[in-house]
């Protein structure tokens, strides 16, 4: 599969619109549980039934629950796909089975039907009903697999071994009934070599679509105390993406995927605790499915120009770094426009204020410096705000100082002749050293539009009282709003040489600095005279995100009204 094509999608392009899917329990059980040996080791005492029903509610009342929340997230009513997947759904008579769908089914004007079972529950007489149902409806029987390796299946306690999936869909084809192949990747004891072998076995078979998530842990299952034993090692988003890339490059082009990840109750899951939510991990996975290439095979931490990797953060929607170099980027953004290699070889010891700690990266080329030049000091206190970010540059394939990252990990400090680093967590708004002032400041947050909490007129006032006065502050960002935001402070601002696009980054100074080119007349009278120089405003630096845009569009909305051009331009 070199392209991933969702089942939506099929139904969407099928129906001439898409399908939107009301989850039905019937209140059936499984095979396991019925005869006393207990469930599979990963299933929750609910069988996966969807979270908005409530037990003991009928059938009708579950689909007036669904349509409820089908008009409420998507505005919808209907057409509908009828989803059975709680339990076993194929676990009984077929006088019983028939009584519940017949029931179900007339609740709504259902195009498709997906019917989640096990391959040991198809019996004859089950065939020839499902066979009926696919002659009214689109019928999808989505068959619980897991796995191709026997062993993993009775270590999970399935009870059954893969040939009865073979033997399953094999049956199902003969009856023109579509079929799906469910499987988790990352149970017990299984490597990538499980995986793709699963992978491969499907591959052969009359499978036309695969529903796939990662091993989630439970609260009250059998994998919780097969966790708490050191039995399995759940994937964490990065080490998933990565094997299910791979496994999905073995499976036939016309097979479409109905998911690409699991999710549950926050308060259910005791691992793997992802930093991405479901929709975060969807939109990195495509991203990188569908831009790889053989030279960077894991788009979520590509391997930059210099060699050193980077990582997508899914909240802003950006990577920590520039692809033309991420360790070379805090070299030439941040380190020599601020000149502290000159400095320290002059015996200074300095005081860098670094904001925004992300991958460590720009407190790993200060460490370096010092290393390589023998005089001088340094002390850097580095702010950072996501404590997840620090578990994210550990999952790294590299990184340029493990020692460095290992140590503020554990002690928030990190220390070595000549050099030492703090680590402060928490808001920058609230965790600016107030007794300090600094040499050199490096601004590295996310975007001003996507994060301008940190980009605001008050927040770079508060930094100028921090900065001594032949200090300087540099950024990647050349945002003309962060412009205003300097200017209206009384920074002189100048252009740092440009590294990984056209333009540079930026450097202020309380002062003139005859090393940097200042900031062209054209930028200048742009940010000064159109709205595109309206600073981000935090009055009392404690506004959301939202807030802070919110204000900023406000204003420019007035001063539009007033007759200030939305862009300057000279007139010829």
């Amino acid at each position: 599969m070199k392209r991933i094509r969702f089942f939506g999608d099929l139904l969407a392009e099928r129906f001439g619109t898409p399908l939107h899917r009301i989850a039905f329990d019937l209140g059936l059980s499984c095979p396991n549980r019925a005869d006393g040996s207990g469930p599979c080791a990963f299933c929750a005492a609910d069988g996966s039934a969807a979270r908005h029903l409530a037990s003991g509610m009928s059938l009708a009342e579950q689909a007036e629950r669904g349509k409820e929340y089908l008009r409420e997230r998507y505005g919808s009513d209907g057409p509908y796909l009828a989803y059975f997947q709680a339990y076993t759904n194929t676990y009984a008579d077929v006088k019983t089975l028939r009584s519940l769908y017949s029931e179900a089914l007339k609740t709504a004007d259902y195009q498709a039907l997906v019917i989640a079972t096990r391959p040991d529950c198809l019996d004859p007489e089950c065939l020839d009903y499902l066979t009926e149902l696919n002659h009214r409806y689109e019928l999808w029987i989505e068959l619980g697999v897991q796995t191709a390796n026997d062993e993993t299946l009775k270590r999970i306690r399935r009870g059954h071994i893969f040939a009865d999936v073979r033997n399953a869909v094999n049956r199902l084809d003969k009856c023109n009934i579509r079929c799906a192949a469910h499987v988790i990747l990352g149970l017990p004891g299984e490597t990538r070599t499980d995986f793709l072998r699963t992978a491969d076995e499907l591959a052969k078979l009359p499978f036309s679509a695969v529903k796939l998530h990662h091993l989630l842990v439970l609260r009250g299952t059998p994998m919780a105390k097969m966790l708490h034993d050191g039995l399995v090692r759940p994937l964490n988003e990065y080490e998933y993406a990565q094997e299910l890339a791979l496994f999905l490059e073995r499976l036939p082009e016309e097979v479409a995927v109905m998911r690409l990840s699991a999710d549950a109750a926050p308060e259910e899951i005791i691992a793997p605790r992802w930093w991405m939510k479901k929709g975060q991990f969807r939109e990195m996975f495509l991203r990188f499915f569908q831009t790889r290439t053989a030279d960077t095979p894991f788009e979520f931490a590509p391997r930059t120009a210099d060699g050193s990797y980077t990582l997508y953060h899914p909240g802003y929607r950006q990577y920590f770094h520039s692809t033309a170099g991420a360790l070379t980027e805090s070299v030439r953004k941040y380190i020599e426009p601020c000149r502290l290699p000159e400095r320290l070889a002059q015996g200074e010891s300095l005081r860098v204020l670094d904001i925004g700690f992300g991958m460590g990266f720009n407190a790993s080329a200060l460490a370096r410096l010092v290393r390589e030049i023998p005089r001088g000091s340094l002390s850097v206190i580095s702010l950072e705000a996501d404590p997840a970010v620090l578990k994210a540059a550990h999952q790294l394939p590299e990184h340029p100082d493990r020692a460095l990252l290992d140590s503020v990990t554990e002690h928030s400090v990190y220390e070595t002749d000549r050099f030492r680093l703090e680590l402060r967590p928490g808001d920058a708004r609230k965790t600016l050293p107030a007794d300090l002032s600094f040499d050199a400041v490096f601004l590295d947050g996310f975007s001003p539009e996507t994060n301008p909490e940190l980009w605001t007129f008050e927040f770079l006032a508060a930094l100028k009282q921090r900065m001594k006065p032949d200090a300087l502050l540099a950024t990647y960002s050349s945002a003309y709003p962060l412009f205003g935001a300097l200017l209206e402070n009384g920074f002189s601002i100048h252009e740092s040489k440009p590294f990984g696009r056209r333009r540079g980054g930026t450097v202020a100074a309380l002062c003139p600095q005859s090393h940097l080119e200042a900031l062209s007349e054209k930028d200048l009278l742009i940010a000064t005279r159109s709205t595109a120089g309206v600073p981000y405003s935090d009055p009392d630096l404690s506004r959301t995100r939202e807030e802070i845009l919110r204000l900023r569009q406000e204003k420019v909305a007035r001063m539009r009204a007033e007759g200030i051009p939305k862009w300057f331009r000279r007139k010829t």
